[in-house]
C-alpha cells in the first residue's frame, strides 16, 4: 500500500493527480484543501485553508506497512497580478504564506513524522517556470516559486531518508490560468500572450500533466536530481 498526501486536491492538477492515483487499489490518498472532497473509499479529506495561520499536524504513521509515503505540495496562488508597489502588505503576506510558508511547514512536519520510517518517503513540490524567469506583475508568485525550488534543494541535502523533488508543470489549463486571463491589462502587459495560449490550444490539460507526475513517482528511482520540468520527463 502507498500513502499520498496532496494539497490543493479539490481542483486542477491536484484533483487530477488524486483521481489517477485512486484508480490503483494499492493507493490511499489524503487530500488537503479548503473546499470539495472526492468520494472514494480510499480517499480522506482535510478541510484546511493553507493560506491561513494553520499549524496542525495532519501526518500520521500508518498502522500498516506502507511501501511509499509521498507528500505532493500542489496548492498555490498566482496572487495579485499587478506591480509590487501596488500590493497591500496583507496581499504580500497572504500570497507568500500559501505559496512558500505552508509547504515549508508541511515539509518540516513530513520529515519529523516519517524520517525514521522504513517506507520510501518522497516530497514532490509543484514548482513553476516562473520561479526561474521573472514575469511582470507576478513578483510574489515568481519569488515564492523560486524559494520552493531552493527549499527542495536544501531539504534534500539535509534529509537523507526523504527524497525531495521540485517539478514545474508547464502551462496548464487550470483555474489559475482563468485568473491570469482576467487580469487588468494596465497592470499586466503580457496579458495578450496568455490569452493567446488558450486561444491557440497551447495549454496542457490537468489530466495530461497529472499523468506525467504519476508516472514520475512510479519510476522515481530513475531520477537523481531535485529540479525538473514535466518537459524533461
Amino acid at each position: 500500500m502507498n500513502v499520498y498526501y496532496i494539497t490543493g486536491a479539490s481542483s486542477g492538477i491536484g484533483e487530477a493527480i488524486a483521481e489517477l492515483l485512486l484508480e490503483d487499489s494499492n493507493n490511499m490518498v489524503v487530500g488537503i484543501a479548503r473546499s470539495r472532497t472526492i468520494q472514494h473509499d480510499s480517499y480522506k479529506h482535510y478541510f484546511i485553508d493553507l493560506s491561513t495561520n494553520w499549524f496542525e499536524t495532519i501526518f500520521k504513521k500508518p498502522t500498516f506497512k506502507a511501501e511509499k509515503i509521498i507528500l505532493i505540495n500542489n496548492a498555490g496562488s498566482i496572487g495579485p497580478i499587478k506591480p509590487l508597489h501596488e500590493h497591500s502588505e496583507d496581499e504580500i503576506k497572504d500570497n507568500y504564506f500559501l505559496n512558500i510558508v505552508a509547504p515549508t511547514i508541511l515539509c518540516k512536519q513530513f520529515i519529523t513524522t516519517f524520517s525514521d520510517s522504513k517506507s520510501k518517503c518522497i516530497v514532490l513540490n509543484i514548482s513553476s517556470g516562473a520561479g526561474k524567469h521573472p514575469i511582470h506583475s507576478w513578483s510574489t508568485y515568481c519569488s515564492s516559486k523560486s524559494a520552493l525550488d531552493m527549499l527542495s534543494l536544501t531539504a534534500d541535502l539535509e534529509s537523507p531518508n526523504v527524497k525531495f523533488y521540485s517539478i514545474a508543470p508547464g502551462i496548464v489549463d487550470t483555474p489559475m490560468q482563468d485568473e491570469i486571463r482576467d487580469a487588468d491589462e494596465n497592470h499586466f502587459p503580457e496579458l495578450n500572450r496568455f490569452i493567446g495560449y488558450k486561444k491557440d490550444g497551447e495549454l496542457s490539460s490537468p489530466l495530461e500533466v497529472a499523468q506525467k507526475y504519476v508516472d514520475f513517482l512510479n519510476n522515481s528511482t530513475k531520477f537523481k536530481e531535485v529540479l525538473y520540468s514535466v518537459r524533461d520527463l
